[in-house]
């Protein structure tokens, strides 16, 4: 397959783009690894040196490889049954450029943010220490 095919909106639009879909089985195991590895991250994720600040920036990272994985499962699908209009090779190019634009922003916003948000919680937790306490009560001597 030529690459340079995908620029050319005749071949990305083609309402039925014929029977021929040479790359199904490769898609599938790449979807389905996707998608057992969003356990892994997870794993990953609450296991970072500083896990709240992590799972607050990078904590929808599983739920949306699952929606990506499920949906290119479904456009594969529709792509190899050859269904007019919701088999066109646009809807799977597209998936996939959300996917990498989803994870750009996350990358940048955990690039931006985690940093500020440590910070925060430091100086959080020393304002703290200074803030009264509730009386302790103690029992009563009989």
């Amino acid at each position: 397959m030529n690459p340079f095919k995908l620029l050319s909106p005749a071949y990305l639009f083609d309402p039925s783009p014929g029977s021929t879909f040479m790359y199904f089985w490769p898609m599938l195991i790449l979807l389905i690894a996707i998608f057992f590895a969003s356990w892994k991250v997870k794993e990953l994720i609450k296991k970072h040196r500083n896990p709240k600040a992590a799972w607050t920036l990078l904590g929808g990272i599983p739920t949306r490889m699952r929606e990506f994985a499920l949906l290119g499962l479904l456009l594969s699908f529709l792509r190899n049954e050859n269904i007019p209009y919701l088999g066109m090779r646009g809807w799977i190019v597209l998936l996939f450029v959300m996917a990498a634009a989803y994870g750009l922003y996350v990358w940048l916003n955990y690039k931006k943010n985690y940093l500020k948000m440590v910070r925060e919680r430091k100086v959080q937790n020393v304002e703290d220490q200074y803030i009264p306490k509730a009386k302790k009560k103690r029992k009563k001597k009989r």
